[in-house]
C-alpha cells in the first residue's frame, strides 16, 4: 500500500493531511454524538426495587405503630376496670388506719391492716412501672383538665375554688388523664369574698 491510499484514524490520506492548513483540528464527531446521547436508563426493575422497599419500610413502621397503640388501648381498658377494686381497697385502708391512730382495734385487725398494706404496695409498684398514678388534687385549685366537679358547696374565702373532698379518685396513665377525679369543690359567697 503506498503512503498516499495510506488511511488514518481520522480517515485522511497523508496527502490530504499534508493539504490542510496548520491550524486544522479534526473533528470529532463520534465523540459529540456519544456526549449528546442520553445517559443510558436505569433498568425498570431498579425502580421498582426502590419503590418496593419504600413501602415495606412505611408498612413496618405503620405496624410497629399499630401494635403499640393495641397494647396501650389493652393496658388502659385492663386498668380502668381494675381502678374501682383498687380505690376501695385505697378506702380501707385509710379507715383501718384512722382506727388504727384511735386506737380502737384489735390485733387481728391490726394484721389484717398489714396484709393490706402489703398488696397496695405491690399494687402501687405494678401501676407504677406500667406509668399510672394516682392525682393529687385534695386542697388544690380546681382543675377542668382534670377533675369533674360533681358539686359545689360554700367555702370560707380562701377556699373559694379549692377542692374540699375527694368523691372519686382521678389517675393518669403516661401524663394523660386515665380518669378523672370527681370532686367537690369550695364556693365562697359573695359578702365573704369582699371581706
Amino acid at each position: 500500500m503506498s503512503k498516499k491510499h495510506h488511511k488514518h484514524t481520522d480517515g485522511l490520506t497523508e496527502q490530504e493531511e499534508q493539504d490542510l492548513p496548520a491550524d486544522y483540528e479534526p473533528e470529532i464527531e463520534a465523540q459529540e454524538e456519544q456526549d449528546a446521547a442520553p445517559a443510558p436508563q436505569q433498568p425498570d426493575y431498579y425502580e421498582k426495587y426502590v419503590r418496593l422497599s419504600a413501602d415495606f419500610e412505611n408498612f413496618r413502621k405503620r405496624t410497629e405503630r399499630e401494635k403499640a397503640a393495641l397494647l396501650a388501648y389493652g393496658k388502659k381498658d385492663f386498668v380502668e376496670k381494675l381502678l374501682p377494686a383498687y380505690e376501695v381497697l385505697l378506702r380501707q385502708q385509710q379507715n383501718m388506719q384512722k382506727q388504727a391512730a384511735d386506737k380502737k382495734t384489735s390485733e387481728e385487725l391490726k394484721n389484717l391492716l398489714g396484709g393490706l398494706n402489703m398488696v397496695l404496695g405491690e399494687m402501687d409498684k405494678a401501676f407504677k412501672s406500667e406509668g399510672i398514678e394516682r392525682m393529687d388534687v385534695m386542697g388544690k385549685p380546681y382543675d377542668p383538665q382534670t377533675s369533674e366537679a360533681i358539686a359545689v358547696i360554700p367555702a370560707k374565702a380562701e377556699q373559694d375554688g379549692v377542692v374540699l373532698e375527694v368523691v372519686q379518685m382521678g389517675f393518669m396513665m403516661d401524663g394523660k388523664v386515665l380518669r378523672p377525679a370527681r370532686v367537690v369543690v369550695g364556693k365562697a359567697e359573695e359578702e365573704n369574698k369582699k371581706e
